[in-house]
């Protein structure tokens, strides 16, 4: 049986300490690693419901710039909802209205990469439609972010588009991550995680 991960980015500005008190009220304690857990990041906090069978991990992306939620385990979706109930979170239409609406560049990075990391949870269209917008952008560093938060997501879907912009975008330094992504994403295809 496959677990999945749901990836939730709570709306701004929310910090770890309102998270923390927010996975508080839910039940779920914090786990403190011992220390031979050498593998926890430590930007990355994990959270643990009351049976240890689901936890809620905190996670500051700081490549990204970008904090999320990633729940895993046997009753995420339980989880995934009860979270939603006490904090708000980012999703797709509201990404779609900010990334229309602001064309300043850092807020439009911001929202390609919290568009990805929702949307790295399962295919969606609306993500799909919108990081393909940005891969079309005349801005040839919204181009390359878009292409970035496209090798978050893992769709194959995008190889044909990848494909079009490996051959046509205009600058070089583009055409080549596109091909990297593309390279990435079928690789991906034939050789799945377990």
């Amino acid at each position: 049986m496959s677990i999945s991960t749901v990836r939730l980015v709570p709306t701004p500005p929310t910090d770890a300490e309102s998270v923390a008190i927010a996975l508080i009220s839910l039940g779920l304690t914090r786990h403190t690693p011992d220390t031979s857990e050498a593998n926890q990041s430590p930007e990355e906090e994990i959270w643990l419901t009351a049976d240890s069978e689901t936890a809620a991990h905190w996670i500051n992306d700081e490549l990204l710039g970008v904090s999320y939620i990633a729940v895993r385990g046997v009753d995420s979706a339980t989880l995934v909802e009860r979270i939603r109930s006490k904090i708000s979170m980012d999703d797709i239409s509201r990404l779609q209205t900010r990334a229309i609406t602001d064309r300043e560049p850092d807020l439009l990075i911001d929202t390609l990469y919290r568009t990805a990391i929702v949307a790295s949870s399962g295919y969606d269209p609306q993500a799909f439609a919108l990081l393909r917008w940005g891969l079309n952008d005349p801005d040839p560093l919204i181009r390359r972010v878009s292409l970035l938060a496209v090798s978050i997501t893992n769709w194959e879907n995008f190889v044909p588009v990848l494909d079009e912009i490996s051959e046509k975008d205009p600058v070089e330094e583009v055409r080549d991550q596109a091909t990297r992504v593309r390279d990435a994403l079928k690789q991906g295809a034939e050789n799945p995680p377990m």
